[in-house]
């Protein structure tokens, strides 16, 4: 079944963002590789690499109803493609920028939460990570530039929590006025400022213990890297931002088609009739 959802990154992408992607898919698939060539990780195509804002989709069965709705708050709830439209081209938070890389291993103003085990993580450890058979990277919202080092005073940790807005999260609980309900806000107070984009797919049924301790030292090695190096700050702007039709979520570039938020011609009944 046809669905949408709304995401940023996808296709074309700057240089320095493509580079790092491709050093970290490199690090990770010779990890996993053995002597004769076979290996556990498929990277995805730098195009089709993507990170979600919101997902749009509808309930199986409906017209427009909010699948997330009806899953984590057994709601029925018709989304508002017009009305959520209006407010992501009229509400001043984009361009945003965001930190990919440079975080600290130390605390930060925000945490991360897992969705897996609902830990409360740094960003040092959430910017790169395994999460079931997904390889993952994760940047945030910024405001202006990281500092160089951990604040000293008091008024450096107040400026440290400025530099960092909640800005995704505030925008995706504003879907909910519109009948859209972020897939990670399923409880009212939940918080997800995160910027999440998965790089390639881990067999897990190949994933031997030698090859799976390969993998993990790896992956500390890549944080500890992404640590280390000067914060990659990325642009994401309205026209970055698209409207992505898809049967496979994985959004291959032979079978999804999207629209950027900047094109005239998405409206929402444009937006309603790619369901059909």
């Amino acid at each position: 079944m046809k669905q949408i959802t709304l995401v940023s990154l996808y296709g074309e992408k700057e240089d320095n963002l493509v580079k790092l992607i491709g050093r970290c898919q490199k690090d990770v698939a010779e990890s996993v590789t053995e002597p004769d060539g076979s290996t556990c990780f498929t990277p995805h195509d730098i195009r089709q690499i993507h990170a979600t804002i919101i997902g749009l989709e509808r309930r199986i069965g409906s017209s427009a109803d909010n699948a997330s709705f009806l899953k984590h708050r057994e709601r029925e709830v018709e989304m508002d493609f017009e009305g959520f439209l209006r407010y992501l081209r009229g509400c001043g938070h984009f361009p945003l920028e965001v930190q990919i890389g440079g975080f600290g291993e130390r605390e930060y103003p925000f945490t991360s939460g897992n969705p897996i085990t609902g830990e409360k993580m740094r960003p040092y450890d959430r910017s790169f990570s395994l999460q079931g058979d997904k390889v993952v990277m994760m940047g945030w919202p910024i405001r202006g530039r990281p500092l160089l080092g951990p604040p000293a005073t008091p008024e450096g940790i107040v400026q440290e929590s400025r530099t960092y807005p909640p800005t995704l999260d505030t925008v995706r609980h504003a879907a909910q006025r519109f009948g859209i309900l972020h897939g990670y806000h399923r409880k009212i107070d939940d918080v997800d400022n995160d910027l999440f984009f998965r790089i390639g797919l881990i067999d897990t049924k190949k994933l031997t213990p030698a090859l799976k301790g390969r993998l993990d030292n790896r992956i500390s090695k890549i944080r500890r890297d992404l640590s280390s190096q000067e914060a990659l700050l990325s642009q994401v702007r309205l026209d970055d931002i698209c409207i992505a039709a898809y049967e496979d979520d994985r959004l291959p570039l032979s079978s999804t088609q999207t629209w950027s938020l900047l094109d005239a011609r998405v409206t929402g009944g444009f937006v309603r009739g790619l369901f059909r």
